[in-house]
């Protein structure tokens, strides 16, 4: 080795490098995990590298939404240097002897985030031009404003401990500093090297330069003339300030959680990003740090125990619908048998019979509006988050302007998952206000902007700052109390984002859907306790819990749904809150809590897509039970389907994969669920066709496709203006314009 190579390899940011890929790989790879974030390599799908690449503050893209993320940032790259600091400093006793030995190893300890901070500025200088639109100066304020977060928060930490943390002159001068009472304790350190080892360096890895303040290489002199104990008692004290600075920090994150109800201590999700990297680093260095080799069978046995406190309900909250009561001994009871009490064939004929009556009024305002046999249209909308959310609600503005208004007035139900059904939650409210003098318009453009603001900067602030302790703060709902989570502040974004529109029970939309004043609107959450959905309404839908059977029961058909009215009646359902309904609907795994409900013993809820994805299920079981009802007194079915799922996949080949890639085969095949509910609600499809008769079904379908396919928007509750751009662009696209003229061809009076 030459020695320009030899100077270059010895060099202390250098072995600091190798040191961490050696025996710090976990903390690299979080890192690495960032960088994947980042640009798109991972979560691409649901958007994550949007919120990381141009953070959203309040609303706003701008200079102080990047300063904050900027300053998370630079706490991530400190709570770096304290934790490797805690686990590597002992293997380098020349630190000791230098002043300001902490701020010296923070500079040559910059290898790994520099190299993320410049992959992150090419990105983000990138995506805001090309997909944000935004010009230069902007670009420039936000990466300025960004660089000055990280380095107000570095600075004024790098000062604090500059002017705290001892080096050997402090233990040298006369009245020498003394360590403070439980110092030993709280940051013991590791074995510190003897006079013969660092004389030999048996121990310690070898540095010949270091990297001083001026950015220039300085020869490491040698320490063998120092006491051991001395030098220990350097990196004692300095551990300690370490420990201290990362408590501190985490304490401000659990206090900044009260607050999640003010936008104004919402930061972007970026900023809760890189909070979770840092908690992740701290714990994981604070745990390898005690117990040294032994630090990942800690690890392990931390998490086991942790899953079986909070399996016992101990130090932790589990999500649940507001509005209802979870009183212990007022839960229903969730058997088989109970199931089966609830759609025995006297309550089912009963709710029959009651929906018959939601029909005539149906049929009676068509036939008002001039149509004796009105078409009766059903809309099926897919999940997809906000952009499902948002392409549902341009459909429905499109199409119910193009039809004159006769979409939505010969719209029977709605049904659906996840985004698709906020999107059509939306405008069916808003159009119910407006037929009560209401002055927003259902097709007013400005419910586009409100359908696409930011859903998920509010939840990842939750997330970290709140749902990975425990939610302390309550708020009341109905007539009980709830502990705030990112459930909760979702619902409350939403009702924000949406001009409080949607703060209603599920009471309040009874007599609306009697009267069929607006459409009936069924959510379908999936248990994830037995597979069945829990059908949602605020009437009693016990016919739809199982399918259709003759009169002898033959059959013997399976419940596979529970009617929610029904089974939590005794629990006050009608109280439940709408936007509950709406978030069980669409509870993204991860993202979004599960929802515990009352029952003995408890289920759990989640995102109707794992069923039902596109809305079909419900609606044809509908017109089964109705069927002879629909021939009698209309002109037939019309199922306009709003999807963001492309019909027909591209196929994957398998020629190139690896033994190992097999391994997971089966994984790939549960990833492709939605396409299989294709299938099979294509052959649903069939058997309607052929139970209503010769052309009484008609299957529109409105898909999105991407204008250009580097702009298609991802499943995130976040969308880009690009995004936003090109899923309104889509709309007029040749396939979709078919569809239109279809629409209004089928509908047309006759």
């Amino acid at each position: 080795m030459t020695t320009r190579l030899r100077k270059i390899y010895y060099s202390f940011p250098i072995r600091l490098l190798a040191l961490h890929l050696r025996s710090h790989l976990v903390l690299v790879l979080i890192w690495l995990f960032l960088a994947l974030l980042s640009t798109g390599v991972v979560g691409k799908f649901f958007g994550i590298h949007y919120l990381m690449l141009t953070p959203e503050y309040r609303g706003e893209v701008d200079f102080w939404s990047f300063f904050i993320t900027g300053t998370a940032l630079g706490a991530l790259y400190m709570i770096w240097n304290l934790t490797t600091y805690l686990l590597s400093a002992h293997r380098f006793a020349f630190l000791a002897t230098l002043e300001a030995p902490f701020s010296k190893y923070c500079l040559n300890n910059a290898v790994i985030p520099l190299a993320y901070l410049l992959a992150y500025l090419t990105v983000t200088v990138k995506f805001q031009w090309y997909d944000e639109l935004s010009p230069f100066g902007v670009i420039f304020s936000n990466v300025a404003g960004f660089l000055m977060g990280i380095v107000v928060f570095t600075g004024l930490l790098a000062l604090y401990l500059r002017l705290t943390n001892k080096d050997i002159v402090s233990f040298l001068s006369p009245g020498h500093f003394v360590p403070r009472p439980g110092s030993k304790l709280l940051a013991p350190g590791r074995r510190l090297p003897t006079l013969f080892e660092i004389q030999t360096g048996s121990t310690r890895w070898r540095v010949d330069t270091y990297l001083n303040e001026r950015l220039r290489l300085r020869w490491v002199r040698s320490v063998s003339h120092y006491n051991p104990e001395m030098l220990a008692r350097v990196f004692r004290q300095n551990h300690l300030n370490a420990v201290v600075v990362q408590g501190v920090a985490l304490v401000l994150v659990m206090i900044s959680g009260l607050f999640m109800d003010s936008e104004w201590m919402r930061v972007p999700t970026g900023t809760s990003i890189y909070l979770i990297a840092s908690m992740m680093i701290a714990v994981y260095g604070a745990v390898v740090f005690w117990f040294r080799q032994w630090g990942l069978l800690v690890m392990i046995v931390l998490l086991v125990v942790v899953n079986i406190t909070t399996g016992f309900g101990w130090f932790t909250y589990r999500n649940r619908a507001y509005g209802i009561d979870y009183v212990q001994e007022k839960r229903a009871t969730y058997t088989y048998a109970e199931l089966e009490s609830l759609c025995e064939p006297e309550k089912v004929e009963k709710d029959i019979a009651e929906t018959r009556k939601i029909l005539e009024a149906w049929l009676a305002k068509n036939r008002a509006a001039g149509i004796e046999k009105p078409k009766m249209v059903f809309l099926c909308v897919s999940g997809g988050g906000m952009r499902s959310a948002l392409w549902t609600l341009n459909c429905l503005q499109q199409a119910d302007s193009a039809t004159e208004g006769s979409l939505f007035r010969q719209t029977m139900l709605i049904s659906g998952a996840s985004g698709g059904v906020l999107g059509a939650a939306y405008f069916r409210e808003v159009y119910r206000r407006e037929l009560e003098g209401g002055t927003l318009s259902s097709r007013d453009p400005v419910l586009i902007d409100d359908m696409g603001r930011d859903l998920l900067n509010p939840v990842s602030f939750a997330l970290a700052s709140n749902d990975l302790f425990f939610p302390f703060g309550t708020f009341k709902s109905g007539n009980y109390t709830y502990r705030k989570d990112r459930g909760y502040i979702l619902e409350k974004q939403l009702n924000e984002n949406c001009r409080d529109l949607l703060t209603l029970r599920l009471a309040h939309y009874r007599d609306p859907e009697r009267t069929a004043q607006i459409p009936m609107l069924v959510v379908t959450p999936f248990i994830v306790n037995d597979a069945r959905r829990l059908i949602i309404s605020p009437h009693n839908l016990s016919y739809l819990m199982r399918p259709p059977d003759n009169a002898r029961r033959t059959l013997q058909t399976e419940i596979d749904a529970v009617d929610f009215h029904s089974m939590f009646a005794a629990q006050q359902a009608d109280s439940l809150a709408f936007t509950s309904a709406l978030r069980m609907n669409c509870t993204y795994p991860l993202i979004l809590p599960n929802v515990w409900l009352p029952t003995k013993p408890a289920i759990e809820a989640i995102d109707a897509g794992f069923r039902d994805n596109y809305g079909l299920l419900t609606v044809a079981r509908f017109v089964q039970v109705f069927q002879d009802w629909i021939r009698e007194n209309t002109g037939g079915v019309v199922i306009v389907q709003m999807r963001c799922f492309e019909k027909i996949d591209a196929i994957g080949p398998s020629d190139t994969k690896g033994i190992v890639q097999s391994l997971f085969t089966p994984a790939q095949a549960a990833g492709s669920v939605t396409t299989i509910q294709d299938f099979e609600q294509d052959n649903v499809l069939s058997l309607l066709d052929n139970m209503l008769g010769d052309k009484n079904l008609n299957m529109l379908r409105f898909s999105y496709r991407p204008v250009r396919k580097e702009n298609e928007a991802t499943m995130s509750l976040h969308l880009s203006k690009r995004e936003k751009l090109d899923l309104l662009e889509a709309f007029n696209s040749q396939d979709n314009q078919a569809t239109l003229r279809r629409l209004k061809t089928v509908l047309a009076k006759e």
